[in-house]
C-alpha cells in the first residue's frame, strides 16, 4: 500500500513524495529491519500513523555517504546503560537529511564503540524534539531552498554527547 501511495504522490506533489519516502522508507525501513521486535512494538504503529515523524541520518558532510568511514560515534556507557551518540567535529555532522526539520526522532549511523574498540557502523534512534522543540545538545540548520523540491526540509544535524537508553540501538 505505501508503495502505491507513493507513486500517487509524485503525480501531484514531487515534495510530499519525499517526505512520504523518508518517512516510511528509509526511517520506517531503518527501524522495521535493522530493528528488533522491542523497537516493533515501541515505534512501528506510531511511525505508521504519522504519529512519530523521522528521519534517517546517514550522510556527513566530510564523508558524505562513506558509510564505513562516518565519524559520528555511539558509545556505550556500562554503569548506567546509556549510548552517547556525539559529532566529534564540523565535518561528522550528518548532512542533507530529508524531514530534519520537523522529525522528533532520528535513526543516526554511527560507529558503535564499546570498552574504547570501534565496533562499526550501527544505527541508534536519537530523539530530536520534544513538544516541537529541539533538544538540547542537538544543533539543527536548514539546508535551504532546493530547485523544484521547496516543500522537502533538508537539514544538517550534530550531536553534542547525547544520551539514550541502551534499548535505541538497532541491534537486529
Amino acid at each position: 500500500d505505501h508503495i502505491a501511495v507513493f507513486e500517487m504522490l509524485g503525480y501531484a506533489d514531487l515534495s510530499l513524495a519525499i517526505k512520504f519516502g523518508v518517512q516510511f522508507g528509509l526511517f520506517g525501513g531503518a527501524v522495521f529491519l535493522l530493528g528488533t521486535e522491542k523497537h516493533h512494538s515501541k515505534y512501528v504503529e506510531a511511525l505508521h500513523r504519522a504519529e512519530l515523524l523521522g528521519c534517517f541520518a546517514m550522510t556527513e558532510t566530510g564523508h558524505g555517504s562513506n558509510v564505513k568511514n562516518l565519524e559520528t560515534t555511539a558509545t556505550y556507557n556500562h554503569f548506567d546503560k546509556t549510548i552517547t551518540v556525539n559529532s566529534p567535529n564540523f565535518a561528522s555532522g550528518k548532512e542533507y537529511i530529508g524531514n530534519a526539520l520537523h522529525s522528533e526522532m532520528a535513526a543516526v549511523f554511527t560507529q558503535l564503540i564499546v570498552n574504547g574498540e570501534n565496533h562499526g557502523v550501527h544505527a541508534v534512534l536519537v530523539p530530536l524534539r520534544k513538544n516541537n522543540e529541539v533538544l538540547p545538545g542537538i544543533k539543527i540548520e536548514d539546508c535551504g531552498y532546493k530547485m523544484g523540491l521547496n516543500g522537502v526540509d533538508n537539514g544538517r544535524i550534530w550531536f553534542d554527547n547525547i544520551k539514550v537508553p541502551v534499548e535505541n540501538l538497532l541491534n537486529k
